[in-house]
């Protein structure tokens, strides 16, 4: 492969045999030159939500932490094991912001690179738009520092942090712009 592993400096010791052995192998695995253990980077699942009130705005959220802290994001998050992507996306919504999703529907997925840690972590993100109960009760809480109602024609993608964030809200953008208010079904 002509990529080069995002975590060559990071790992090495072998996991198996504990030896200082272990070098990048692809762009995604690490190999052991003293054992031959193969240990893989794979992809984690990340779900994202757009969310539209009945003005048309996107709720937008201000990523409390690293990486991109401060900056907007979209609400949602990492699946946890065991757990399907929608499921990921509703817990996270109501861990985030005290919002219960009612309906949602595939939008879009792109891939992205988190660096945490001195490790970068590949992830798939999945992005969906959401209906909500009610804006009722919201409230930033857990990792989210704040949040914001943006009319989709005020929306500026650089705002956004993370670049699957940028990339998921360029490309509702262009889809509500081409095709009108994108709904979800009841779930």
């Amino acid at each position: 492969m002509n990529q080069e592993n995002p975590n060559a400096d990071r790992f090495r010791f072998c996991p198996q045999c504990g030896r200082e052995a272990l070098a990048p192998d692809s762009v995604k695995s690490f190999k052991c030159r003293a054992c031959g253990f193969l240990f893989f980077i794979n992809c984690a699942a990340g779900a994202m939500a757009v969310i539209l009130d009945d003005q048309d705005r996107v709720l937008a959220t201000r990523r409390g932490r690293n990486p991109a802290r401060g900056t907007l994001d979209l609400p949602g998050g990492f699946a946890e094991p065991e757990e399907g992507i929608e499921i990921s996306l509703k817990r996270e919504i109501k861990e985030e912001l005290n919002l219960e999703v009612t309906a949602l529907t595939y939008l879009c997925s792109f891939s992205n690179a988190y660096p945490y840690a001195g490790v970068v972590y590949p992830v798939t993100d999945i992005a969906f738009v959401c209906n909500v109960a009610s804006f009722e009760n919201i409230r930033a809480m857990d990792d989210v520092d704040g949040f914001r109602f943006i009319p989709v024609p005020e929306i500026d993608p650089g705002d956004f942090g993370m670049d699957s964030a940028r990339q998921t809200i360029t490309y509702f953008i262009q889809q509500f712009h081409s095709r009108g208010r994108i709904a979800a079904p009841p779930c």
